[in-house]
């Protein structure tokens, strides 16, 4: 479709509220990607610190001279509670992936710009 200045001045209003549109999308899946970001770190934290409490208690059973580790119920805790914070991660970041980055999406080529350049 060629630019055509009596066909945007009498859509105006449609296109202005089409440009809005486009730029509240572009703002929500922003701050969507921000607040998967904000979780998966704060999933990873606790990630670290679970590991921590993991090691933790091996070394402690390991000064008692406990060395069957399978039967300890805290350690068995410890390894279901990071099984889950994993599983959380890797589903936040599938969410993350499949949101297409705004600013990395290819534009269009616009028939205006071609008539602009020829009209020079």
């Amino acid at each position: 479709m060629a630019c055509d200045l009596r066909y945007n001045l009498k859509h105006v209003g449609d296109i202005f509220i089409d440009v809005v549109q486009k730029t509240a999308d572009t703002a929500t899946q922003c701050s969507k990607r921000l607040f998967l970001a904000y979780d998966i770190k704060s999933l990873h934290s606790k990630k670290d610190q679970l590991s921590r409490n993991f090691g933790e208690r091996v070394t402690s059973l390991m000064k008692e001279g406990v060395t069957d580790f399978t039967k300890d119920a805290v350690l068995a805790e410890h390894i279901a509670k990071l099984n889950s914070v994993e599983k959380e991660i890797a589903v936040f970041e599938a969410e993350r992936s499949s949101l297409v980055n705004p600013f990395k999406v290819k534009h269009t080529y616009c028939e205006c710009a071609g008539n602009l350049k020829e009209k020079e």
